[in-house]
């Protein structure tokens, strides 16, 4: 479940609504120590690297011009979150992750998600696999319940081990898991971020916004997901004893442009609570802050978009 990543990947998902937390996570695996990798770490076509080019020049524009990133989204799926008051007649009367959603065109503000499903990992490490597995069943649009790729064959292409998994591994077992379903972006490559690209809240988020509400596409992180000595920590964890931890997670929506305060929210699979996982929310900036938390089991930050 915990794995060790140098830098995060952040997958959004709202599928399933947000339910009582009572299991315990799974204890975390000793992560696994390794150089941050880089955008030259992976062999890029032309064509890849084009399109690279113009996912940082989105990020940028979102940074710059907060405004520019409404939900770009499958016309039937429901905002959430809304941000202006609807009237009951117009009320969906669904709930994502507990919150009340009415349909898209009554929506108002900033807002985006991705249908992703949560799904428990297999052993107490696997929390790495367990999470592209998440991202890779979206991606080929697999139906809930089904997987595209047993957590197994993830784990190989990632070299997890009972440490863990390191993030660049992460990061290349996701583009093998994700490569060729043709509901992919054109040219679509996941890259983990560099340290400049997330030296901010605002950076991180705008990388965030470009995954979900430009691509449609989830992000994956690492986190140190309830450390004793931090002030916040994931709300899957509530029940969870303090400890110091690395764990991946799959980001799938956000609601509300960074501001630098707790009011813009962040949605997220987690895979640690059985027997499915589980979908729940938490403020930006605390994911944010869970995200380049370190401790001795999560020695380096990585985010997956």
């Amino acid at each position: 479940m915990f794995q060790l990543v140098r830098r995060g990947v952040v997958v959004l998902a709202f599928g399933a609504a947000l339910v009582g937390i009572t299991a315990t996570p799974v204890a975390a695996a000793q992560p696994l120590a390794t150089p941050e990798p880089s955008v030259t770490d992976v062999s890029l076509t032309p064509a890849q690297q084009q399109a690279i080019t113009a996912k940082l020049a989105i990020a940028q524009q979102i940074q710059q011009s907060p405004t520019l990133a409404s939900g770009k989204l499958n016309p039937l799926t429901l905002c959430p979150f809304s941000t202006s008051p609807v009237s009951a007649s117009t009320l969906s009367g669904s709930t994502v992750a507990g919150l009340s959603v009415s349909p898209a065109t009554s929506c108002n503000g900033q807002w985006g998600y991705v249908p992703t499903y949560p799904k428990v990992q297999e052993t107490s490490y696997w929390c790495g696999p367990a999470s592209i597995q998440v991202a890779s069943n979206y991606v080929w649009r697999m139906p809930q319940g089904t997987d595209r790729w047993p957590q197994s064959q993830i784990a190989a292409w990632a070299n997890t081990t009972s440490g863990g998994t390191n993030g660049s591994n992460e990061t290349a077992a996701l583009n093998r898991a994700t490569a060729g379903s043709p509901y992919l972006p054109a040219n679509w490559i996941y890259l983990s971020a560099t340290s400049s690209q997330v030296s901010t809240g605002a950076r991180w988020h705008s990388l965030l916004r470009t995954d979900i509400a430009s691509y449609s596409m989830p992000q994956i992180v690492s986190v140190a997901p309830k450390d004793p000595d931090s002030n916040v920590y994931l709300t899957s964890w509530k029940n969870a004893p303090s400890q110091y931890a690395g764990h991946y997670i799959v980001l799938n929506g956000f609601q509300g442009a960074w501001d630098g305060t707790r009011v813009p929210i962040v949605t997220y699979d987690d895979s640690a609570i059985p027997p499915a996982g589980v979908s729940a929310y938490d403020p930006a900036a605390d994911i944010y802050t869970i995200i380049m938390k370190t401790n001795i089991n999560k020695r380096g930050v990585l985010v997956a978009w």
